[in-house]
């Protein structure tokens, strides 16, 4: 509905690992191939070899039973760029 993502898409999980096994869901950022242009609030990424951005203003909650198979692992630094894109989309200041 609206500006949401119908389809299936590949996703970086942001939730904590004793909550990804104690719950069935987990908070995910859908990631897409259209990179022209990136907003602030999200971020460019690389997944096996390919540029993808991180669509920080679409996080959600997702059943576990919908996760297909894991198809790469993120560099600290796209984790980082993800990181800073949530605090930003949400409008959270990071403590000096």
């Amino acid at each position: 509905m609206g500006g949401e993502i119908q389809e299936t898409r590949p996703a970086v999980i942001l939730s904590n690992n004793a909550a990804n096994t104690a719950l069935n869901r987990i908070i995910v950022v859908p990631l897409t191939s259209q990179t022209a242009r990136v907003y602030p609030g999200e971020a460019l990424v690389t997944l096996i070899g390919e540029s993808r951005k991180a669509m920080t203003d679409q996080i959600t909650t997702a059943a576990k039973q919908r996760l297909r198979n894991k198809i790469g692992v993120l560099s600290f630094a796209d984790m980082t760029s993800i990181e800073d894109a949530v605090l930003l989309q949400l409008g959270i200041r990071r403590r000096p």
